[in-house]
């Protein structure tokens, strides 16, 4: 990465195989380390978007996705959910994609209405059932955590491919291209750093509720995983579910327990 540490950088694109790329970003988190703040393009028969990237990185977040697609051919922008770094170019997108409809459950949509985002081009999702294209199926999928409760993810049934929003998520010493190319224990305190920042009620959840959700991530094993805030996970599924697990396993002090222990002595 030649920018220096503390400047948001958006990088070339990475073709992950079968259809899909990664718009990859990296900001800095200060006295944390680099988080990535990816898009994804699926360039199948109906292209679509997955979220819009971080506005400060406007130019270039357009510049990388021309690059990848002529932006007047994308039919869905899939939002995952509102939060800035998701949703930050949805406008330019718009403006650049005539024929594009944005897709998001109800509370996403009331939070765009609430931010003054343009609602006339927005198709609610069902989460009860899949998203189908004509050249494939997207299960809806609620990531196993999340910061944003409208937070919606994907299964794609023809790929394997799985979209878990924020979840999974790692703080790091350096930008990676993949997550395999992240020492492992550099990768488990990452994650646990981002997720106590992003995430942190993950202290006060319910370990088996907890392993139920990673369970179900694991059963679906994806080939491929993309995160909002991870870089691609080729095969990873048990790997990094394994890692929440073990972050959060046991039964840690939940945020300010101490200082209510003593308020109520």
């Amino acid at each position: 990465m030649s920018a220096p540490p503390d400047t948001p950088r958006m990088l070339a694109p990475q073709a992950l195989g079968q259809d899909y790329f990664c718009l990859p970003a990296w900001l800095p988190v200060p006295g944390h380390g680099l988080l990535c703040a990816n898009a994804h393009l699926v360039r199948g028969a109906e292209p679509m978007l997955v979220d819009t990237g971080v506005a400060a990185l406007g130019d270039d977040f357009m510049a990388a996705l021309e690059a990848c697609i002529d932006p007047a051919d994308l039919r869905w922008i899939w939002l995952s959910h509102t939060d800035a770094d998701h949703a930050g170019n949805l406008v330019r997108v718009l403006d650049a994609a005539p024929r594009a409809t944005v897709l998001t459950g109800f509370l996403g949509l009331a939070k765009m209405e609430l931010q003054g985002l343009p609602l006339d081009r927005v198709q609610l999702l069902d989460p009860d059932a899949a998203f189908v294209l004509p050249d494939r199926e997207l299960v809806p999928v609620r990531p196993p955590y999340y910061d944003a409760p409208e937070s919606t993810g994907f299964f794609d049934t023809k790929t394997r491919s799985l979209f878990c929003v924020d979840a999974f998520g790692a703080l790091l010493p350096q930008p990676e291209e993949t997550a395999a190319a992240i020492a492992p224990a550099t990768l488990e305190a990452g994650l646990a750093a981002w997720s106590a920042l992003d995430a942190p009620w993950l202290a006060m959840a319910d370990r088996d509720a907890l392993a139920q959700a990673l369970q179900a991530i694991m059963r679906l094993d994806p080939r491929l995983m993309i995160s909002g805030h991870l870089p691609p996970a080729f095969g990873m599924a048990g790997e990094l579910a394994g890692l929440v697990r073990h972050v959060y396993g046991g039964k840690p002090a939940a945020p300010g327990s101490d200082l209510l222990a003593r308020l109520a002595a």
